[in-house]
């Protein structure tokens, strides 16, 4: 067995993944370090943009279905660090406690609530035709 079989057993993540991982772990507290921080989460942000509108594209491509697979799932693992990263520049622009926590639950709970709301339509659709 490959050492990077061993990996992903062990830690559930490829090695793309968690090299992924450490290099925006690295990124940040580079940015941290030399007070880069905005700058960092902007250019971090642009490049999860950049990703998210190549998923899209690559997966409407019967041959690069498996590149926009990989891009899902990419996206899909940062979402989350994205998010932080909108509200941490929000925070720098909104000063109100109370609106920044309600973006940020609305940018957590949006996906899930359109990934329930998508799959009733599909629901009733199957029910009619039983």
């Amino acid at each position: 067995m490959k050492w990077s079989n061993r990996i992903q057993i062990v830690t559930g993540q490829t090695c793309v993944h968690i090299s992924l991982h450490l290099l925006l772990i690295a990124a940040l507290v580079w940015g941290w370090k030399h007070q880069a921080l905005i700058q960092v989460s902007m250019v971090m942000l642009a490049m999860y943009g950049a990703v998210f509108i190549t998923m899209l594209l690559t997966q409407r491509v019967a041959r690069l279905r498996n590149v926009g697979d990989f891009l899902e799932d990419v996206t899909t693992t940062y979402y989350f660090g994205a998010a932080m990263l909108v509200l941490f520049l929000l925070s720098r622009v909104i000063h109100n406690n109370l609106l920044l926590a309600v973006i940020g639950l609305l940018m957590l709970a949006g996906p899930a609530l359109v990934s329930l709301l998508a799959k009733e339509p599909a629901r009733a659709a199957q029910k009619k035709r039983s």
